[in-house]
């Protein structure tokens, strides 16, 4: 079950970073060269984490979570990224927050993750409010 639960959560901390971070879908995430590669780097992050919490995660997860972005629509979003352009709070510190917080923990380098939730963070709880 553990294992299951990090299958799904590698790909969706990946594919709801890019989403939102980009404001672009996935055909536009895996077209780019070098948008593919941050989205394999937060993969590959995901993983270490994974493999670290005890989640047995298989060696082909970064792979095998690069054919789900391949496989997906081109128009594909995130709900994060439908929360982040609605101006809605959003699920950031369960996702990406919880993943840097992990990286701390087991002493698990995680700079792409953690720039994710660094931009993303002023949106946490909705549209921010601009200084005057």
């Amino acid at each position: 079950m553990l294992r299951a639960l990090w299958e799904k959560y590698v790909f969706l901390a990946a594919h709801a970073g890019m989403t939102s971070l980009s404001r672009l879908p996935a055909g536009s995430l895996r077209q780019v060269p070098e948008t593919r590669r941050m989205y394999r780097r937060l993969l590959e992050e995901m993983a270490a984490l994974g493999r670290a919490a005890g989640a047995n995660l298989p060696a082909g997860i970064v792979d095998s979570c690069l054919g789900m972005l391949d496989a997906v629509g081109a128009g594909a979003y995130t709900s994060l990224h439908h929360d982040l352009t609605h101006g809605n709070r959003m699920e950031l510190e369960a996702i990406h927050g919880h993943a840097v917080r992990l990286g701390e923990r087991f002493g698990i380098p995680t700079p792409m993750l953690f720039a994710v939730y660094a931009a993303l963070r002023p949106h946490r709880d909705g549209a921010p409010q601009m200084p005057s």
